[in-house]
């Protein structure tokens, strides 16, 4: 019975010894197997659910809280356990885990009860007023894996080199931790093609000002260049090499938690290898730095947000004046056909902000239309090559629709003042060629109709660059097309 007694406080010892080590899995791996072979123990339970809450994560902390229950009910009265449950309890969100925050007083009413005024009783009672002062966290895994990487990796130089002699060396120390891990983590990073990760892992400053200044670039250069929005995706190329290490460092703690027991063996021929120090504490400069790099990143995306808004909702702005004589014709008065067509714009523009315009050129004598320009000024910052494209195939089928004789369509040169044009030919009554040629840009849309003058279609365009330039004068020039 003595020898038991023994070999229960020492595997407790030993698993006390790795908690405080930061060695949690092994820690517990040690509490596990004592609980298993040796039965219940208070001190194993103990060590069994500090391992898992020192994990900080919420489903360690569920397996914390089942170890001290657990421990309990073999030994409701033990002091230690009590405090560490109702440590547990007072310290959980009570959003996310409501029950077991409620826990949290009547604990620490049972340790008033047993051990008045006892250091257990003393330190709950302080983290129940909120006055208990927590000591410096222990490093993060991710923080321990770099960090005794980077040292490893700068003594040695070589990856592969490197990683043989933490694998070598960890042959002595089979129940060390945080050897193992660096031991797989250096052989994930001695791999193929597994440079940028290491030159992450030695530089992380570094390469956090070059991804950062890369993300700011492309989200400015946006709007700057008027690139496409989808080149904004480009910072994926930032992001990525950032995702590929977590998994590859994430992957490594697996195996070295998972790997076979092995029997104690002194390391052969392996040499000198680094002493790994405690893991220090985010400096003041790391924080401040990570902080700032945050904050320009977020500055660019936003601002490249409210840039690129801003250049996709402007617009020209037009004013109206047609001239009294185009290309030899004179302007028309209240012809039929402007009037008609006047109407038409009213109603279709009404309640969108825009101004309509209709003017009609040709001879007075005749007060027959030779060139017509029918159009709207106003906010179009929606148009497009595509939509001025749809209002083409509208007319173009409206003109079908009436057994006119449609011809060719083609792109032309939308001129000084920019966008988009289109061009089309019919055959009007008569058998009269009429050329019918559609502008459109942010702040503008119209269409000149002409009859054919056996010049060529680029006359035709030349043409409506004309009258559109001769009908709209700009306020503020600038490219909006």
């Amino acid at each position: 019975m003595q020898a038991k007694d023994q070999e229960v406080r020492s595997a407790y010892a030993s698993a006390h010894a790795q908690l405080l080590a930061g060695q949690f899995a092994q820690a517990r791996r040690t509490a596990t197997e004592a609980l298993k072979t040796d039965g219940p123990s208070a001190g194993n339970f103990l060590v069994l659910g500090q391992a898992h809450a020192a994990e900080d994560d919420d489903d360690h902390d569920d397996r914390a809280e089942a170890a001290y229950q657990e421990g309990l009910e073999a030994f409701p009265d033990d002091l230690d356990l009590l405090a560490a449950y109702a440590e547990l309890c007072l310290r959980s969100d009570y959003l996310d885990r409501p029950a077991r925050h409620r826990r949290g007083p009547e604990l620490t009413e049972r340790l008033r009860e047993l051990a008045p005024g006892s250091n257990q009783a003393v330190r709950i009672e302080q983290i129940a007023a909120g006055r208990a002062v927590k000591g410096p966290r222990p490093p993060s895994p991710v923080r321990t894996q770099t960090h005794d990487a980077r040292l490893v990796l700068a003594a040695v130089g070589d990856p592969a080199s490197a990683a043989a002699r933490a694998r070598a060396y960890g042959q002595g120390r089979p129940g060390d931790d945080r050897l193992a891990t660096l031991a797989e983590t250096l052989t994930a990073l001695a791999g193929p093609g597994r440079a940028p990760l290491r030159w992450m892992v030695r530089f992380p400053l570094h390469t956090l000002l070059i991804r950062a200044a890369l993300c700011i670039v492309v989200l400015l250069a946006v709007p700057a260049l008027q690139w496409n929005s989808w080149v904004r995706m480009l910072v994926i190329v930032a992001v990525i090499p950032a995702a590929l290490l977590q998994a590859l460092l994430r992957r490594a703690r697996h195996r070295a938690d998972t790997r076979p027991s092995v029997a104690h063996a002194e390391p052969v021929g392996v040499p000198d290898f680094p002493v790994l120090p405690p893991v220090p504490a985010s400096s003041r400069r790391e924080t401040v730095m990570a902080g700032l790099v945050l904050a320009a990143v977020l500055s660019a995306l936003v601002g490249s947000g409210i840039w690129s808004y801003h250049q996709y909702a402007a617009y020209p702005r037009y004013t109206v004046a047609a001239p009294d004589r185009l290309r030899g014709y004179e302007r028309l008065e209240n012809t039929p056909v402007q009037l008609l067509v006047e109407g038409a714009m009213s109603e279709t523009m009404a309640g969108s902000g825009a101004t309509s315009f209709t003017y009609v050129y040709g001879k007075k004598e005749e007060q027959l239309p030779a060139i017509t320009v029918i159009g709207a000024v106003g906010d179009f910052h929606d148009m497009t090559p595509d939509a001025l494209g749809a209002i083409q195939d509208g007319l173009q089928l409206g003109l079908s629709s009436t057994d006119l004789t449609t011809g060719k369509a083609w792109s032309a040169d939308p001129g000084r003042l920019g966008g988009t044009m289109r061009c089309l030919s019919y055959q009007a009554m008569g058998s009269q060629q009429v050329n019918a040629c559609t502008w459109g840009d942010k702040g503008s849309v119209g269409t000149v109709l002409s009859p054919g003058s056996g010049r060529g279609l680029e006359a035709a365009a030349d043409l409506a660059r004309a009258v559109r330039e001769a009908v709209l004068h700009q306020e503020a020039p600038a490219n909006f097309a």
